[in-house]
C-alpha cells in the first residue's frame, strides 16, 4: 500500500516544475504547530474591557455579559445594569440585539459554563469577511471571547481535496464516467437527494469540509464544543443531518459573529497575531465558484500527470443553474467528467450571511490562496502530519474510511 510519504516523493521526483519541487525540498516546517492549534494554552487571552475597573479586574467578556443577565418565567433573557460604567461598556442595543439570537447566546453560555473547550472553525471565506491582516488575529479575537481556539476550515478542504483526486484517479477511466461534487454545499447536495437519487452513485460520498473539521477535532480533543462560522444559513440544517450531527455543535454566520464582536467590542486588526494553519492554495479556494474544481483538477495533475483521462470540470453557479446543469446532464447534454454546483452566486462568498460584496470577496479569497506555500494538498506537510495523527497513512486509508470523512446518503 502506497503511503503519503511515498506518494510525496513520487509526486517530487516525476515532477516537471523543478524550481517549485526544490522550493519545497528545502522547506522548514513544524509539525508542532498543529499541537498549537489543536491543543492550544488552556488560558483564553484577556478580553480588553472598556471599563477600566473590569480590565483591572481581567474579566472575560462573557462573565461581565451573564452577571448582568436573568432568565424570566418564560426562560428568556432580560438585562439589567448595575450602574452607568457598565452601560459604557456594553451598549444596551447591541446586547438586546445579541440576545435575540438563540445559537449566538448557547454558544456564549457554553464558554461562559468553561467544563469544556469551545472550538471556533472559520470557513474558507473568512478574510473576505472580518476587517483583518492576518488570520492569526482572528483567532487572537476568538482566544480573547473565550474561545479556546480556532482551526481554518481550508486546512481539512485539503484533505478532502485529495480524497476526491484520489477517487477521480481511481474511478474515472472511461469518457462516459464522471462525478458529482461539490461536498461543502449542502443546497447542491440537497437537490441531488431529493430531484435525482439515481445520480448519488456518482457523488463521492465525501462530508464536507465544516463536518470533517468537527470531527477531526472532537477525534483530538473528545470533550471540545465545535461551533462553524461562516457566511451560510444552510449550514445550521445541515448540522443537524442525522449521519453527521456528530461533529458540529453550534453553526454562526459571520453576521452574527460580527455582532459578538462589536458587543464585546473586540477588534480583530487591532490584535497581534496568534498562531496560523498552514492550508494549500487548493483548500483555501472552496469558498467560490469552480474553487473545487481547480482544487481537484491541480491535485490529480500532481499526483497523476500521466493520468490520460484529465478533470474537465463544468460548474452551477446558483440554485438556478445547478438546476439546469442536473436536468441537462440527465438528457445527455453534458460532456464534463466533474460537475460542481454552488447552491449561491459566487460560492460561499456569495451567502446570505456575507458582509460583503461577493466579487470583492472571491477577490480576497484568491489573494489568499495566492499567499500559500502549497500549491496543492500532496505538497503540504500538514496534511500529512494530520493524517498521520488520525492513523491514516495509506491511499486505501483514506478512502475506506468510514468514520471521519465518510457519510451515507
Amino acid at each position: 500500500m502506497l503511503t503519503f510519504e511515498e506518494l510525496y516523493k513520487k509526486v517530487v521526483e516525476s515532477s516537471t516544475t523543478k524550481a517549485y519541487d526544490e522550493d519545497l525540498a528545502e522547506l522548514q516546517y513544524d509539525p508542532y504547530h498543529l499541537e498549537c492549534i489543536l491543543r492550544p494554552e488552556s488560558t483564553p487571552t484577556k478580553w480588553q474591557a472598556a471599563n477600566e475597573d473590569c480590565r483591572r479586574e481581567g474579566r472575560y467578556f462573557v462573565n461581565c455579559l451573564f452577571k448582568h443577565l436573568s432568565k424570566d418565567e418564560n426562560n428568556n433573557y432580560t438585562l439589567e445594569y448595575e450602574d452607568d460604567k457598565c452601560k459604557d461598556c456594553m451598549d444596551v442595543n447591541k446586547v438586546k440585539k445579541l440576545l435575540a439570537t438563540k445559537d449566538s447566546m448557547a454558544v456564549l453560555e457554553a464558554i461562559k459554563e468553561g467544563n469544556r473547550p469551545v472550538f471556533a472553525m472559520i470557513a474558507p471565506a473568512f478574510l473576505s469577511q472580518i476587517d483583518i491582516i492576518d488570520d492569526g488575529q482572528l483567532r487572537s479575537a476568538f482566544k480573547q471571547l473565550g474561545f479556546k481556539g480556532m482551526v481554518e476550515v481550508s486546512l481539512l478542504a485539503d484533505i478532502l481535496t485529495l480524497k476526491e483526486a484520489l477517487e477521480f484517479d481511481k474511478d474515472i477511466n472511461d469518457e462516459k464516467d464522471f462525478q458529482l461534487t461539490s461536498c461543502c454545499c449542502p443546497m447542491w447536495i440537497a437537490l441531488i437527494r431529493k430531484m435525482y437519487p439515481e445520480l448519488l452513485s456518482h457523488v463521492p460520498k465525501a462530508v464536507s469540509p465544516m463536518v470533517a473539521t468537527g470531527r477531526v477535532i472532537k477525534k483530538i480533543v473528545p470533550e471540545a464544543i465545535t461551533v462553524f462560522i461562516g457566511p451560510c444559513i444552510a449550514k445550521k440544517k445541515e448540522a443537524r443531518e442525522d449521519d453527521i450531527r456528530d461533529a458540529v455543535d453550534y453553526v454562526l454566520t459571520f453576521q452574527e459573529v460580527e455582532n459578538i464582536f462589536e458587543t464585546a467590542k473586540v477588534t480583530p486588526d487591532d490584535l497581534p497575531i496568534d498562531l496560523r494553519e498552514h492550508s494549500s492554495a487548493a483548500g483555501r479556494i472552496y469558498a467560490v465558484t469552480s474553487g473545487v474544481s481547480e482544487a481537484v483538477r491541480a491535485t490529480v495533475n500532481r499526483i497523476r500527470p500521466e493520468k490520460p483521462i484529465k478533470v474537465k470540470a463544468v460548474q452551477a453557479n446558483g440554485m438556478v443553474e445547478c438546476k439546469k446543469l442536473l436536468k441537462d446532464l440527465e438528457e445527455g447534454k453534458v460532456k464534463a467528467n466533474f460537475l460542481e454546483g454552488m447552491g449561491c452566486i459566487g460560492g460561499c462568498v456569495g451567502g446570505p450571511k456575507a458582509i460583503i460584496d461577493k466579487e470583492i470577496a472571491a477577490n480576497k479569497v484568491r489573494e489568499y490562496a495566492d499567499q500559500s506555500i502549497y500549491k496543492t494538498p500532496i505538497d503540504n506537510p500538514y496534511v500529512i502530519e494530520l493524517l498521520s495523527r488520525l492513523n491514516m497513512h495509506t491511499i486505501e486509508e483514506l478512502l475506506e474510511d468510514q468514520q471521519i470523512f465518510t457519510r451515507s446518503f
